[in-house]
Order: structure tokens, then C-alpha cells, then sequence
């Protein structure tokens, strides 16, 4: 009896120790406001006649867009007067980088969306960014920190 008991607690502990790893192929993710990661669940990439690239998703809650004045690798900053823009609505609060705090000391949007990888081959991006982004008022701020855009097939255009 003694034996049957140790070997099922051994059983039970080589294969209580799995990893739980989900696949996100394609993703567009990141970490809001330092505790939740945020994971898109229907997302798409459109390459505008003007040359913008622009990628928009959402997980039933909230819809992020981030978009960049052209198809190219690269930085591209956010903040108030840059031609890159990221915006984020959810319930009725919109963020956007164009948008500024207001506070005893002035917070500014900021960020940067980093392009890694344009596979003109299967028609996907990859890059990441993160970005701090404000309502109209100022009063409101939206963090995202460790985004990452993995291998997201564009919809719309061609790179």
C-alpha cells in the first residue's frame, strides 16, 4: 500500500508539471497598465494608397490602432506633433499620443513603434512598441508597455 501511495504521488507530480504555453500566432499584445496583458482577438494590417501602415485590434473591450506614416523597418516616436499615432477607446474613454496630461507637472504622450520585420514573402509584419497616451482633457492616461506585433498578415494593401 505504502509503495502504490508513493508511486501515484510521483505520478501526479511529473505530470502536474507541465507548461501551460498558448500559441499567439499572429499577435498583437501588450501589457496595460503594468498588470493586465491586453490580447487582441480579431486584428487587422492595411497598407493605405498614401503609403500608411495601420494596424487595429481588439479583444471584445477595448480597440486599439496604431499607425505609421509609411512601410518601412524602423523607430517610429509617438507623442504630441509626430507623424506616427496610437489611439485606444474603451467604454467611453478614448486615448490617443497626440494628447497630453494635465497635472501640476505636465505629463506628455510618448512612445515609440518599432518595426522589425516586413515579410513581403507571406505578407506579414513583426515589431513591438509601447506608448503612454491621454484623453482630450488631459485627466486620463493609457500605458501600454511590452507590445509586441508578431508576424500580423496585412488585410488590406501590399508591403
Amino acid at each position: 500500500m505504502k509503495k502504490l501511495l508513493m508511486s501515484l504521488l510521483i505520478v501526479l507530480t511529473l505530470f502536474g508539471c507541465q507548461d501551460n504555453i498558448q500559441s499567439s500566432l499572429p499577435a498583437l499584445q501588450g501589457l496595460k497598465n503594468g498588470d493586465f496583458t491586453w490580447r487582441s482577438s480579431a486584428s487587422t494590417v492595411v497598407v493605405a494608397a498614401d503609403g500608411t501602415l495601420t494596424f487595429t485590434g481588439s479583444d471584445g473591450y477595448g480597440t486599439m490602432t496604431l499607425q505609421i506614416p509609411t512601410v518601412a523597418l524602423g523607430t517610429f516616436p509617438l507623442g504630441e506633433n509626430t507623424t506616427a499615432l496610437v489611439t485606444y477607446s474603451e467604454d467611453e474613454f478614448s486615448y490617443s499620443t497626440n494628447n497630453n496630461g494635465n497635472a501640476s507637472i505636465v505629463y506628455v504622450s510618448d512612445g515609440a513603434i518599432i518595426i522589425d520585420e516586413l515579410n513581403t514573402v507571406t505578407g506579414t509584419v513583426t515589431g513591438t512598441f509601447y506608448f503612454n497616451a491621454y484623453t482630450a482633457d488631459g485627466e486620463r492616461v493609457m500605458n501600454f508597455s511590452e507590445g509586441v506585433i508578431y508576424k500580423l498578415p496585412v488585410t488590406e494593401g501590399t508591403l
